[in-house]
């Protein structure tokens, strides 16, 4: 082996150790950044952790109503029950949230509307003529501790009608007439969310505790958030029927002592002439009184509206 050889063999050997060199070199240097992006990665996590906890309130994990995505609108979710004459029966009505997105109730409030009306026919033709009463129509508080008036002792047996109309006057009893709470229900309301793993209390709540004043909304004691398809039933039991007749003495003295028919007791604010309809020559009373109206309860919130797929809120 010549001399020029064993140089190119010298020479090959450290080139070989110089790539090698660089190569581990190399390999050293990348190690170095992949430790710094995975402790940059650490830290990201936990700044991230940080600001989920600050906005849930100190749990990462915990979904509020205020990071569900989408617009807010203002919404009312209402159900109108109907409430005939005499009922005492338990009654129900049903709300079913829309695919629109979920619905965050914020207060509760109810009123009823009257639609009393009355049949009177004439004793001696037996033509009978609807009539709608005075209330029919009006916006009734919920309950009877608004009966502000009610068990006021009456003075005047006859109370003058001004025009328009005939100017006849109510004839009426100081022991017989309810001039305040007429169309004025009270009922126990219960209401239950099916379907769902969050169920209500499920107690009947007294309707002078389901508003405040006369029916001004109640605010709910935290956000109440329903779910798309969820299904709301308020079942309301009538504590007593609408414009129900109390205790009156009457029919012990002999013929004529039927005056007033007991059920006229509320004639003097729905707008029946009692000086026709208590006549001590009318033997049966003469007027048939459908005091029946309709219950509405809702629930006022605001609406959060997503695009189909938003997920499971």
């Amino acid at each position: 082996m010549t001399q020029y050889d064993i140089r190119a063999i010298q020479e090959a050997a450290n080139f070989a150790a110089a790539q090698s060199r660089a190569n581990a070199n190399g390999i050293a240097a990348q190690n170095r950044v992949l430790a710094e992006l995975a402790k940059n990665s650490q830290q990201l996590a936990q700044t991230m952790a940080q600001v989920s906890a600050q906005r849930t309130g100190g749990n990462p994990d915990l979904q509020y109503v205020e990071n569900i995505p989408g617009r807010r609108i203002p919404f009312d979710e209402l159900v109108a029950i109907n409430v005939g004459a005499n009922i005492m029966s338990e009654l129900q009505g049903s709300i079913t949230i829309n695919q629109d997105g979920p619905f965050v109730a914020v207060s509760r409030y109810a009123f009823f509307v009257s639609q009393m009306s009355f049949q009177y026919r004439d004793p001696t033709s037996g033509v009978a003529t609807t009539f709608s009463g005075r209330s029919f129509g009006r916006q009734r508080p919920i309950h009877s501790a608004w009966d502000l008036y009610d068990g006021v002792p009456r003075s005047e047996v006859v109370q003058a009608v001004p025009a328009p109309g005939t100017g006849a006057p109510h004839i009426i009893s100081p022991s017989n007439a309810s001039s305040w709470r007429t169309m004025q229900p009270d009922f126990l309301f219960r209401m239950e969310n099916e379907g769902t793993a969050y169920p209500r209390s499920n107690i009947p709540v007294p309707s002078a505790g389901w508003t405040k004043q006369i029916n001004s909304p109640f605010n709910l004691g935290a956000l109440d958030v329903f779910e798309r398809s969820e299904v709301i039933t308020f079942r309301v039991q009538p504590l007593h029927p609408n414009n129900p007749s109390y205790g009156n003495v009457q029919s012990f003295t002999g013929p004529g002592s039927n005056w007033p028919f007991l059920a006229s007791q509320f004639d003097a604010v729905e707008g029946i002439d009692d000086e026709i309809v208590n006549d001590d020559e009318v033997v049966a009373d003469p007027v048939t009184r459908l005091p029946s109206g309709i219950l509405y309860i809702g629930l006022h919130g605001y609406k959060i509206i997503q695009p189909p797929g938003a997920g499971p809120y």
